[in-house]
């Protein structure tokens, strides 16, 4: 669990740690299904859906405390929203890359 993310998770749940570590799996998981969606969804020109799929990312992401992954979806909603395939592809390629540090 990264560090980030107990240190909040800790806090909120009072050190419960079957707790804490079932809604991390949860917010593990979730990533990644959201992750192995968002190349189709930038190849298919769908910035509705891409914007949803960040929009989600980043509501897990603040549920765990994760704030480098909270700062990325949003970056990502934002390029969605404007349609900007090549910086999205960028800013999934490194909330790939925050979520390989899962």
């Amino acid at each position: 669990m990264k560090a980030c993310c107990e240190a909040y998770l800790n806090e909120q749940f009072a050190g419960d740690k079957d707790l804490m570590d079932e809604i991390y799996g949860l917010y593990v998981d979730s990533v990644n299904e959201k992750l192995s969606e968002a190349n189709q969804v930038i190849e298919n020109a769908d910035w509705a859906a891409l914007d949803r799929l960040a929009h989600t990312i980043k509501g897990n992401a603040l549920a765990t405390g994760d704030s480098d992954m909270v700062q990325t979806a949003i970056e990502l909603r934002s390029a969605a929203q404007l349609h900007e395939r090549e910086q999205s592809e960028d800013l999934v390629q490194r909330l790939k890359v925050l979520a390989g540090e899962l």
